[in-house]
């Protein structure tokens, strides 16, 4: 083939395939959850650690982490097979991308740690600071104490409400055999809840229940007070 041909072969070829890349457009990213299903779209992620037989110390650390591909929203613990209701539970954050726990007692337990994960997009924008307060615009979605004091939660974007539901808790664990007692509080309609606690007692969990409806705690003492859980909505 005389070599201008084959040139002009090789210019056609070329421009052909610089014409096609020029029309192509980046496929748009596949949207992994909606607002009105944000429940459906999270997986409980979750870690277990437990005292060693013979072991010397009581002290637990442990977190559950959520996958590459998923955006930390949330966490929780469970303390079982704990002596009557001797917890103390020292922390219970969120740290990178999951949630961790750290626990101690006075003889053999089980604790458990639980992070709630969004599956990736649209990203919420979610970021750990220190304290109370995210920065101006955003809504904090979880507080927890790490070693270093209060940090918190908080999604740029996507989440557009938080609401606070609340029901009773009295205690009274002498009159019962020191065994604990269990209570929740559900959020509204539309809502779900992400965070939650307890204000008497020594909690021994604190988790979402089913669908995220609303907060449940187990906790062992004395006096009455509320369980509350954090209620969200997302646009």
């Amino acid at each position: 083939m005389p070599s201008r041909m084959r040139l002009a072969i090789l210019c056609i070829t070329v421009t052909v395939f610089m014409s096609a890349c020029a029309l192509t457009t980046p496929a748009a990213v596949r949207p992994t959850w909606a607002p009105e299903s944000v429940a459906s779209a999270i997986t409980t992620r979750s870690a277990e650690a437990q005292v060693a037989s013979g072991s010397q110390s009581y002290k637990l650390t442990v977190t559950a982490s959520c996958h590459a591909d998923e955006q930390l929203v949330g966490g929780g613990f469970d303390a079982s097979s704990v002596f009557e209701y001797a917890l103390v539970q020292s922390t219970s954050y969120p740290a990178n991308n999951g949630w961790t726990v750290k626990g101690d007692s006075i003889s053999h337990y089980v604790l458990d740690a639980y992070a709630y994960c969004l599956r990736g997009e649209p990203s919420l924008g979610t970021h750990i600071v220190s304290g109370e307060t995210c920065p101006a615009g955003n809504i904090a979605l979880s507080h927890g104490t790490a070693d270093q004091g209060i940090v918190t939660l908080c999604a740029a974007r996507h989440v557009t409400s938080m609401s606070r539901a609340t029901a009773p808790i009295t205690l009274s664990s002498r009159e019962n055999g020191y065994l604990s007692q269990s209570a929740h509080a559900v959020c509204p309609a539309g809502t779900i809840a992400l965070n939650g606690d307890t204000t008497v007692g020594v909690t021994l969990a604190s988790t979402a229940t089913d669908a995220f409806a609303g907060w449940e705690i187990i906790a062992g003492g004395e006096g009455s007070g509320e369980v509350y859980a954090n209620c969200f909505t997302f646009a």
